[in-house]
């Protein structure tokens, strides 16, 4: 029988983390975790919303966008990513109409799941510290000793030490041991244990190269200038094992921009007395600068409790903005295209300088800068049509301090 209520439990050497809810929230920016009764993001909401973020791995796994949630936890924990597994197969059986609850006593099954995930949702090996993890779980699973509990174990040194620890459980049905290969079969194998499941849906989302571990500089991640997300400040932490940085997600882009020289004009007789100024071609793309309003911040601004106040962006030139200064009040850009039928194409310098863009309510793609991101750069934006070409020139914006 497939589960219905299910208790999602976050293994750390600390104790286990309960999943206590997981709501859409169209109001945030982008999807953040949140410890019970708290207001302020996890520190890895940001790696969060990157797994949830549009076109992601989560939304190819539901076979859907996913869009911003509010993930709350009993707990927290500063760092390590043994988290994505339970997380990411909270999302999944929420898509398939399984409730998710809170306490011990609620629950028809427990799912007691760790592990990292790569781009395309494979579980990654390593010392996850199972046997600890499963010491000290379980005064919280002898609180529900009639729930069903299915667990998933990645590959590692401790494994099969772990799976025999739980069968050696007292409980009144044998575990089910779903598949460590990756959060697909495992969420197929435990809301259709009679029959395969299907390929995971792609919808509009182009499947992605397989990139495995893939690397991401491990800096510190500041919480989100504008956005409240207090981000990752990577340490090493004893409940995940050895740590894989977290994945990133790419997208065809323009070459690297370059800021071009204003061109000079050519010296020309004088006009008629009654000739007027010359004007600049209206550009196919309309930037906004979003700044936090007198009295707010940007991050009110981030949880919709302010609306952003839009100015924007003059054109200087037919291919270039003039500079925006990073002052504290600027919370990101808002970037359309003007002309019918056309799409923006933005340039990865600000897509890497800011959280996973939003829409927002004119159809405009807000992309809010993370504090690690304040800085100067130069990127380039372009209008597109649907069969791909340029529309109008690149226009060239720089942010500077």
């Amino acid at each position: 029988m497939s589960p219905s209520a299910i208790l999602i439990l976050i293994p750390t050497t600390a104790g286990p983390l309960r999943v206590r809810a997981l709501t859409p929230r169209p109001g945030l920016p982008a999807s953040a975790a949140f410890a019970d009764g708290d207001y302020r993001p996890l520190p890895w909401s940001a790696d969060y919303a990157r797994l949830a973020a549009a076109g992601g791995p989560l939304a190819r796994l539901v076979g859907q966008e996913v869009g911003p949630h509010e993930l709350r936890l009993s707990g927290s924990f500063d760092a390590g990513r043994s988290w994505e597994v339970p997380v990411g197969l909270a999302h999944g059986l929420a898509a398939r109409g399984h409730r998710l609850v809170a306490e011990p006593e609620e629950a028809e099954w427990i799912l007691w799941a760790t592990g990292a995930v790569d781009l395309d949702l494979a579980v990654l090996p390593g010392d996850y510290a199972l046997l600890d993890k499963i010491e000290r779980s379980r005064p919280l699973l002898a609180e529900a000793p009639r729930a069903r509990l299915a667990m998933l174990l990645p590959e590692g040194p401790e494994r099969a030490q772990a799976e025999a620890a739980f069968r050696a459980l007292a409980r009144p049905e044998a575990p089910t041991m779903l598949p460590g290969t990756g959060l697909a079969a495992a969420l197929d194998a435990l809301t259709r244990p009679d029959e395969p499941g299907p390929p995971i849906a792609t919808g509009p989302v182009a499947a992605p190269r397989r990139l495995g571990r893939l690397a991401l500089p491990a800096g510190t991640l500041a919480a989100a200038g504008m956005a409240a997300m207090v981000l990752l400040a990577p340490r090493a932490m004893p409940s995940s094992g050895t740590e894989e940085p977290a994945p990133t997600f790419t997208a065809s882009v323009p070459a690297e921009p370059q800021a071009q020289p204003a061109a000079t004009a050519p010296a020309t007789a004088a006009e008629p007395p009654d000739a007027g100024p010359a004007t600049t071609p209206k550009p196919a793309i309309r930037v906004e600068e979003l700044r936090a309003p007198a009295g707010s911040s940007c991050r009110r601004v981030a949880f919709g409790a302010d609306p952003p106040e839009r100015r924007p962006v003059p054109v200087e030139t037919a291919e270039r903005l003039a500079p925006t200064r990073l002052t504290p009040d600027l919370c990101g850009l808002a970037v359309r295209a003007e002309a019918p039928g056309t799409t923006i194409d933005v340039g990865p310098e600000l897509r890497a300088a800011a959280l996973p863009p939003v829409r927002l309510a004119d159809g405009a793609q807000g992309y809010f800068l993370r504090e690690g991101g304040r800085q100067n750069l130069v990127y380039a934006v372009q209008a597109v049509t649907e069969a791909g070409a340029a529309s109008g020139p690149r226009l060239v914006h720089a942010l500077t301090r």
